[in-house]
């Protein structure tokens, strides 16, 4: 496929993602058929950030795209540093639906890969990046952080006594132990695989949560907040994003 059509084929796909991002995916999902993985990382390529955003965002492990698979773990830093800026006032105002949100898009990006090495990569590349890292930190503050957790899963053990600050939280005993087992619905499995994967970016998110003496809900509301504030400042937000509120509470 020559590169006047590889042009074509993006601009009618940012197009529709501008309009109706459902079918921009539906179409892109269609293309993948008549062109080989090669041709279609060169469209991919040839998308800006907003696009590919739009398109990944309607997608989740029960519906993937192909799109997903063939994104570099750069393009998929991206998109998660993007997405708040396209959150739905239901999930920016309500802790539960961050929680469930963020952790389902993660989930989805992340298994949805065909290999160990490029989980480890995409982890390692979202964690460099520090609105990347609230990003990664949401899913699991209420576990390592709210009150009422099972003793038995070992979540009320917040901090101990070593001083590598490894110490919040996930007992790393349970991650070993039951990351085969735990449903792919469950927080605990993401961390699981962070924890095998990527045990800095574990720590990473441990210290970061180490930090924070508030109560989880406005520690998710901070971290929405510099979430967007990042995401508007990366991507030199036009004026279609400049009435996205810097600050929500969910503690209404």
């Amino acid at each position: 496929m020559n590169t006047s059509l590889i042009e074509i084929t993006v601009a009618e796909i940012k197009e529709l993602a501008d309009v109706e991002p459902k079918q921009a995916s539906k179409r892109f999902e269609l293309i993948a058929t008549t062109m080989n993985d090669e041709q279609l990382v060169e469209v991919i390529e040839k998308m800006d950030i907003v696009t590919l955003t739009q398109i990944n965002s309607h997608h989740d492990i029960s519906c993937p795209s192909i799109m997903s698979e063939l994104m570099t773990p750069e393009q998929i830093r991206d998109i998660v540093c993007q997405q708040p800026l396209y959150w739905e006032e239901k999930i920016k105002n309500n802790a539960e639906e961050l929680i469930q949100h963020t952790f389902d898009f993660l989930t989805y990006l992340i298994r949805i890969q065909d290999s160990e090495e490029k989980q480890t990569a995409i982890l390692e590349c979202i964690a460099e990046d520090p609105a990347g890292l609230f990003y990664l930190s949401i899913p699991f503050i209420e576990m390592m952080l709210g009150e009422g957790h099972d003793d038995e899963d070992h979540f009320n053990d917040y901090y101990d006594d070593e001083e590598d600050t490894d110490t919040i939280g996930y007992d790393g005993r349970v991650a070993s132990e039951e990351a085969h087992s735990l449903s792919l619905d469950d927080p605990r499995s993401l961390m699981a695989l962070i924890h095998e994967l990527a045990p800095d970016v574990e720590k990473a998110i441990k210290n970061l949560l180490r930090n924070e003496s508030s109560g989880w809900e406005t520690i998710i509301n901070k971290f929405v907040n510099e979430l967007v504030i990042q995401a508007k400042e990366k991507n030199q937000v036009t004026d279609e994003y400049a009435e996205v509120d810097d600050m929500f509470s969910f503690l209404d």
